[in-house]
């Protein structure tokens, strides 16, 4: 209730207040489903661990340790929910999805915009990858074994950690990550909006109103003024744009999932065709008819086919232990 009520303080729309208390609700409900229960009944949730603290916020991840003793590869999964809603709570039935098939994942609250705007996701998913690579190790974990995924928005967090791995960035946030020199082994993005900035782009045909007005909320709630025009210090909010401008890199492989009918699908499109001038491994999924963040709806035919997809991109690039 503190959570919806701050919302409203914060003059959020009562459209996206609503949104964040029906994906609240509908976690609660499939935690009671059997194929939730069984998937759980291998695992071992350890709730609300601390990884970060920023001006008086903790900010907090909860581990879901995969049966065996491991050591485990490591997940760590970042929620979608255009900046602004959505928790770790909403979409652990995703990160229990990867535990049960051997994986140690971290599901990972941030701060949300617009009480929190860019760059502070940013800086806690890059604090949360930080922690991971120091603390996984005493939960089963192999740090050096650790991939990125995350939908929508946490797509976009996903892949702009994975450059501050890879890549040397101006940003004090991103600075450590490159130093420290551990490159994520893979990345898994699905409905990626990967690109955070002017939101006009959806003013198209083939798009509905109302996804335009929610990109465009997403984009000046996370952005603020610079959404149509950022500058180079929000170049991270568009992680997709840093690397179509970029000649040569090394990333690790990709996965790239997205609907044919999802407003945001041209960011994937975008990205695969940089990925492949840049001769990047990645493995590109597009599945007819479907729309944004579709692979949640576990009971569509698509959904699953997406999920075997990307088990068994895991299983090439990140295979479970023994």
């Amino acid at each position: 209730m503190d959570r919806w009520l701050e919302m409203l303080s914060s003059r959020q729309p009562m459209r996206r207040v609503l949104l964040d208390i029906g994906m609240h609700a509908l976690a609660v409900l499939a935690d009671g489903l059997p194929a939730m229960r069984q998937r759980m009944q291998g695992c071992r949730l350890l709730e609300d661990l601390a990884y970060a603290h920023h001006g008086g916020v903790t900010l907090r991840l909860d581990l879901l340790q995969p049966p065996g003793p491991g050591p485990h590869p490591v997940l760590l999964y970042f929620h979608g929910g255009a900046f602004a809603i959505g928790s770790k709570r909403t979409h652990r039935a995703l990160a229990v999805a990867y535990a049960s098939r051997g994986y140690l994942v971290c599901n990972v609250d941030y701060r949300l915009a617009p009480k929190y705007p860019f760059p502070a996701a940013l800086q806690d998913a890059c604090a949360a990858w930080l922690w991971a690579a120091a603390n996984v190790a005493q939960y089963g974990g192999d740090a050096q074994r650790m991939a990125l995924t995350g939908e929508s928005a946490g797509a976009n967090l996903a892949l702009a950690v994975t450059l501050a791995c890879c890549t040397p960035r101006p940003e004090a946030f991103a600075a450590p990550l490159y130093a420290q020199c551990l490159r994520p082994a893979a990345v898994l993005l699905y409905s990626g909006f990967l690109q955070a900035s002017e939101p006009q782009r959806y003013r198209r045909p083939g798009v509905s109103r109302f996804a335009a007005r929610v990109a465009t909320d997403a984009a000046h709630s996370y952005l603020g003024a610079a959404a149509g025009q950022p500058g180079v210090g929000h170049a991270l909010a568009d992680p997709l744009c840093v690397v179509e401008a970029m000649l040569q890199v090394a990333l690790p492989p990709l996965f790239i999932a997205a609907g044919s009918s999802d407003p945001v699908l041209e960011d994937s499109l975008r990205l695969e065709r940089a990925l492949k001038r840049l001769h990047v491994p990645v493995s590109a999924h597009y599945y007819r008819g479907e729309t944004h963040a579709f692979h949640v709806m576990f009971w569509r035919k698509q959904a699953l086919r997406c999920w075997r997809d990307s088990f068994a991109f895991l299983q090439r690039r990140l295979p479970p232990a023994a």
